[in-house]
């Protein structure tokens, strides 16, 4: 409808409304059904006793109170905390010094390197795990072989059995595995800088190094906010490259917090207590989620 030569948008009517819920009605059902209710179920089970088979035992807020006391909870806790803290700056700046590599105009065949550091991420976790072991492992391993030919190493190396060396491999693994993600989202950030800062800069006699530094790092201040807490969210939720790869060991040593809940529910069939960690992560991952708004929201927008 046009009024005055202005199109006019008519109001919503029940029939409208109607037709759209009915078109997201079964995404709606299969999300109730598979996300909501096995949230709201999972916070229920947390305050019970249950091992799947028998009736389901109401204890308050004892599931919780144990865990707290407990000491693999905690050791838990603390070696996904050092995953975070080794994991989370080591991406976050490889990620960015390859897109600066990779989107360099002296750059030969930039189109080849940027696929070469992107692919490890399409492969799955399984896969990377099988090949790192094959690399890691002492005496037939790759990397020991290739250091004792250029003569690097002396002793074999245990890269994953060593309490010294193996987060460093872990980090290593997940590294190779993810960083191409994160050179992807700064390599789609960097094409939205305006090429006449960096001609103004030029003419300005500003180097390569200066350039990066007063102009591209600080336009990309909002890329470096989302990234930081999707990364942290990754790195909470670390699971299945350090299970296959260690298993949790040696001797614990690399036990995460995922392998924690996954060890409580479903190795020893204590539903309540596992209900309980994983309501903790939860907390943990929709603080950092909410923060993460908060900054956005405060930051200004690039540029």
């Amino acid at each position: 409808m046009k009024v005055h030569g202005k199109k006019i948008r008519k109001p919503y009517t029940l029939k409208s409304t109607i037709a759209g819920y009915l078109c997201i009605s079964a995404f709606l059902i299969l999300y109730l059904v598979f996300t909501i209710w096995p949230l709201i179920d999972g916070f229920l089970i947390s305050f019970t006793e249950w091992n799947i088979l028998g009736p389901r035992v109401f204890v308050g807020l004892s599931n919780y109170i144990e865990m707290l006391q407990s000491e693999l909870f905690w050791s838990s806790l603390w070696h996904t905390t050092i995953f975070v803290l080794l994991s989370v700056p080591a991406i976050m700046i490889g990620g960015f010094l390859l897109a600066l590599l990779v989107d360099h105009k002296n750059l030969k065949c930039n189109t080849f390197f940027r696929v070469t550091f992107f692919s490890p991420q399409v492969l799955s976790v399984a896969i990377v795990s099988y090949i790192w072991v094959v690399v890691l492992e002492p005496y037939t391993g790759l990397l020991n072989n290739f250091l004792g030919t250029v003569g690097i190493m002396g002793d074999e190396i245990f890269w994953l059995r060593d309490r010294s060396l193996v987060w460093f491999s872990l980090v290593m693994i997940t590294f190779w595995w993810t960083v191409g993600f994160n050179m992807i989202l700064y390599l789609a950030a960097m094409q939205d800088i305006p090429d006449s800062y960096y001609e103004s800069a030029e003419i300005d006699g500003a180097s390569y190094f200066q350039k990066t530094r007063y102009i591209t790092i600080p336009y990309l201040k909002r890329t470096h906010i989302l990234l930081l807490f999707l990364q942290l969210v990754a790195s909470f939720r670390v699971f299945g490259q350090v299970f296959l790869v260690t298993g949790g060991g040696p001797a614990g040593a690399t036990r995460t917090y995922i392998q924690y809940i996954f060890e409580t529910a479903f190795q020893r069939f204590l539903l309540g207590p596992g209900s309980a960690a994983s309501i903790i992560l939860f907390l943990i991952i929709l603080l950092v989620s909410l923060f993460q708004l908060r900054i956005l929201k405060a930051s200004p927008d690039e540029g």
